[in-house]
């Protein structure tokens, strides 16, 4: 009888420390479930840890838990101050940064460290290491990002001016003008003054022309600082057509010395747009430049590009330029948009590679189509605002 009072609570013994060791490797695996639904949010996989804590110790009614990190608070909405707790150090790169703390709010038998069991100050350790572990990858992955970002930035900047740069002897032609005809107006006005011919009116009609190419040539510096200038990516509500109309201007300039038809038909009433519209003026300069690239051998008559913008559907509006050029080569869809691949003699290959990655941090879609009469058409999707929900 001893022997099988004895062998009963070996067996109890053994089977409460099986139930604890399940409940520690549960508690970790409910830890990797969570950290795989936070999407990346420190602030929720903390909240939640902390959750999940409470309820794997024995007593989990009486059970709370916190856990403090660089000064930020994350504990469970019954959370006191209590007699009975332990404690854990939280360490990210081996520098003390917080707490894993777990604690009773009631009296509780004695057992191996106060009120808690052996393993439960093991799971304590083994959680405290493994979220140390948790915000040490966060940390990373934000670097990465932010790194990747930057240097995101930096490529869409240097594509930008070097598109400009490609257009540098149309605009130098472009700004010329209004500079020569600002030269001749003021010459013909100090030749009337100085011959005393002309009357009052006519040096003022002549002046507002002054006045007139000025503000033509001010208008192409004014574009150009803008599509030249670095900026961080801004996103804010945009009207697609008043972005392109305001890029048509700078965009003609490049068009009319290849001897190019630029034609816009824009959809009236679109949506707003949820863009950076410099960035977003970036990709259709740089489809209406490598149009007019692809159109250098067509005939004079037959050259045209076409811009239109459209509803997609309910959620997108669409951006297509269309060209009459010869087309792209049978087999590049698979490297059209990879970095460094170009049709043309002298190209970067980076164009159309930092349209795509501008064009997917928008949320949108980027694309082609080969047209039947021959010439390419490329299409760009961007998210509409989305409306706001009166509930």
């Amino acid at each position: 009888m001893l022997n099988a009072s004895h062998d009963e609570r070996d067996s109890i013994e053994l089977r409460g420390a099986l139930e604890e060791r399940i409940k520690e490797l549960d508690c970790l695996y409910g830890i990797s479930e969570i950290v795989e639904r936070s999407g990346g949010s420190l602030d929720a996989i903390l909240q939640n840890i902390v959750e999940l804590l409470a309820e794997t110790w024995e007593h989990p009614k009486a059970t709370c838990a916190r856990i403090v990190l660089a000064g930020s608070e994350y504990k469970t909405e019954n959370y006191a101050d209590c007699r009975w707790k332990q404690e854990a150090e939280l360490r990210v790169h081996e520098d003390l940064v917080g707490v894993v703390e777990v604690g009773y709010l009631a009296e509780m038998p004695a057992r191996f460290e106060g009120p808690f069991l052996a393993e439960e100050r093991r799971l304590l350790n083994a959680v405290a290491q493994r979220t140390g572990h948790i915000v040490e990858r966060l940390q990373a992955d934000q670097l990465l990002q932010q790194r990747e970002q930057e240097l995101r930035g930096r490529l869409t900047h240097l594509t930008r001016v070097s598109t400009l740069g490609e257009m540098a002897s149309s605009i130098a032609h472009e700004v010329n003008q209004p500079l020569t005809a600002i030269a001749a107006y003021s010459q013909a006005c100090r030749r009337m003054l100085e011959n005393n011919v002309g009357d009052r009116n006519e040096i003022l009609e002549i002046l507002g022309r002054v006045t007139d190419e000025a503000l033509r040539a001010g208008g192409i510096i004014h574009r150009l600082k803008n599509l030249a200038r670095k900026h961080d990516t801004r996103l804010m509500e945009c009207d697609v057509n008043e972005m392109i109309q305001d890029l048509e201007y700078l965009a003609s300039v490049d068009t009319r010395l290849h001897d190019v038809s630029l034609e816009m038909m824009l959809s009236e009433s679109l949506p707003a747009v949820l863009a950076d519209g410099i960035q977003l003026q970036q990709v259709v300069l740089n489809l209406i430049r490598n149009a007019v690239d692809a159109m250098v051998e067509t005939d004079v008559d037959n050259r045209r590009i076409i811009v239109r913008t459209e509803l997609n559907d309910s959620s997108m509006v669409q951006i297509s330029v269309t060209d009459f050029g010869a087309g792209l080569p049978a087999d590049c869809e698979e490297e059209l948009f990879q970095p460094f691949f170009t049709t043309k003699e002298e190209g970067m290959g980076m164009g159309l590679s930092v349209s795509l990655s501008i064009v997917k941090s928008h949320g949108g879609e980027m694309w082609f189509s080969r047209n039947q009469g021959g010439g390419t058409t490329f299409f760009v999707t961007v998210p509409i605002v989305p409306e706001e929900d009166d509930g």
